[in-house]
């Protein structure tokens, strides 16, 4: 975990000296639709099939750095660094599962007011609950998103609302079986950034 904060903050000190003028940036925060699948069983299935009456919400929360355009092209290439938590809760008790994804992404502006982005890298989980019993946690995984958004903004700030679907496989440290975790959500993001 310390090595992913280190290259996280050495690719923010990268980006920003490269070049003001080419300083890409933005945070932000989405809900939506979560899914979890412990082995091949999705946990808010078998809960509901063992009688429970549980409610669900999917967050998104990240940020992005990085350096574009990319010359004339309306290309900028970033490091995200971001996760997701897949909240399953009665009015007694909860299970998070949480997701998490460093790695490199790309973003393009195939027109002025539209962003498409997609990233891809190492994920790790780290899962919590407040029930009497041990939630599982990661060495490592696979994780991948890809988002469009519409961008309000001329000049070097700029705000984003958008959809997101986020996806990622990791193995479980205990259970020794794979965690499946999934997030479609809506998204509203700070953007700091040079339009072409």
């Amino acid at each position: 975990m310390k090595k992913l904060v280190v290259l996280g903050i050495l690719l923010i000190f990268t980006s920003l000296s490269l070049s003001a003028q080419g300083f890409y940036f933005d945070i932000g925060l989405g809900f939506g639709k979560g899914g979890t699948k412990i082995g091949s069983k999705d946990v808010v299935d078998d809960l509901k099939r063992l009688g429970a009456s549980v409610d669900e919400i999917g967050v998104d929360l990240g940020f992005k750095a990085g350096y574009g355009p990319i010359g004339n092209m309306p290309i900028y290439l970033v490091g995200e660094l971001g996760g997701v938590g897949h909240r399953i809760y009665d009015s007694f008790n909860y299970l998070q599962y949480n997701t998490y994804l460093f790695g490199p992404g790309i973003i393009i502006y195939p027109v002025s007011f539209l962003q498409l982005g997609s990233s891809i890298g190492y994920s790790w989980v780290s899962n919590q609950t407040d029930l009497p019993m041990v939630m599982d946690n990661s060495d490592g995984g696979f994780a991948w998103n890809i988002s469009a958004a519409i961008d309000l903004g001329k000049r070097a700030h700029g705000f984003l609302i958008g959809i997101k679907y986020f996806t990622a496989s990791n193995s479980l440290k205990t259970l020794k079986v794979d965690q499946q975790s999934s997030l479609f959500n809506v998204f509203f993001k700070y953007a700091f950034r040079r339009k072409v």
